[in-house]
């Protein structure tokens, strides 16, 4: 006589024994180790691990061979090295490195961090450019609101917009101090400075601000014309977990705002602010 103690049953012969035993759900043999686990995980996991076998845990298949196993794996699965893992396929491992190493698949472009990854799927690259330059004459199109600010903040826009003007705009506009500083924007300076051949210094053009210095005269007067030596009048709103960051130009606030590092974006008063300043713009157009 032979018994199961896992079924409690007796049977005549031990072949019936092993019959029964490859044909009951209740065991889990590995017939080439004469072994029976408890649970098939437990099986599987000792095809995985024992050197004897050669097992595919995607396909539930088994080689003759380490070497038939390593070449079933090259041409059907996946190895990422980063992580020392296998993948199952090409749709899986593209999967993986998008949410683990920061890839782009439209790309094919990895990143160092997913604030870079995020920021680049927000670019131009991924992100149409249908907002027109108010500007008159002006012909640019843009993707983001931050970037048409940036553009007439530059004050190279042909339609003559200035950052002057784009100020003025808004501390008309922001009368309840969502986004300036509204003792800034009336003590602030809208100077602004051109730098002649006297800001050469025998070496550099310098500025006579901050003393950097410069190649050439432009690269200075594109210093000067920047919001650099401006006061930050402008702030983050201040709602919910928004920092309070001070800027001194529209557009750094509009990309920071966009960049959502710290969550005012979701706050539909800032998003109705940034949707009338754009409409604004409109109005100084020359």
């Amino acid at each position: 006589m032979a018994d199961c103690d896992r079924c409690n049953r007796y049977f005549g012969s031990y072949d019936a024994l092993w019959q029964h035993e490859r044909a009951s759900s209740r065991h889990n043999m590995c017939e080439d180790c004469g072994v029976d686990y408890w649970t098939f995980e437990d099986l599987r996991e000792h095809w995985v691990e024992s050197p004897g076998h050669h097992y595919c845990t995607f396909c539930e298949d088994h080689f003759d061979s380490e070497y038939e196993l390593d070449d079933h794996n090259d041409e059907t699965h996946r190895y990422c090295d980063n992580c020392n893992i296998w993948l199952d396929g090409a749709d899986e491992m593209e999967s993986h490195d998008i949410a683990v190493h920061n890839l782009c698949a439209q790309c094919n472009r990895y990143f160092t961090t997913l604030n870079g990854l995020k920021n680049h799927l927000k670019s131009s690259i991924h992100v149409p450019k249908t907002l027109k330059c108010p500007g008159r004459g002006c012909t640019k199109k843009f993707s983001t609101p931050a970037n048409l600010v940036l553009h007439l903040e530059a004050n190279t826009c042909v339609s003559g917009i200035t950052r002057q003007s784009i100020n003025r705009t808004v501390a008309r506009l922001d009368r309840g101090g969502l986004i300036t500083n509204p003792n800034r924007m009336i003590t602030g300076t809208t100077e602004s400075y051109q730098a002649t051949q006297r800001s050469w210094n025998g070496h550099n053009y310098e500025c006579y601000l901050c003393h950097k210095e410069f190649g050439t005269l432009p690269g200075l007067n594109q210093h000067l014309a920047s919001p650099v030596h401006e006061q930050n009048i402008y702030h983050c709103p201040k709602l919910g977990t928004g920092c309070n960051l001070q800027f001194r130009s529209l557009g750094h606030l509009f990309q920071h705002v966009e960049n959502g590092s710290c969550g005012v974006r979701r706050f539909k008063v800032v998003r109705d602010g940034i949707d009338g300043i754009m409409h604004g713009m409109r109005r100084i157009a020359l």
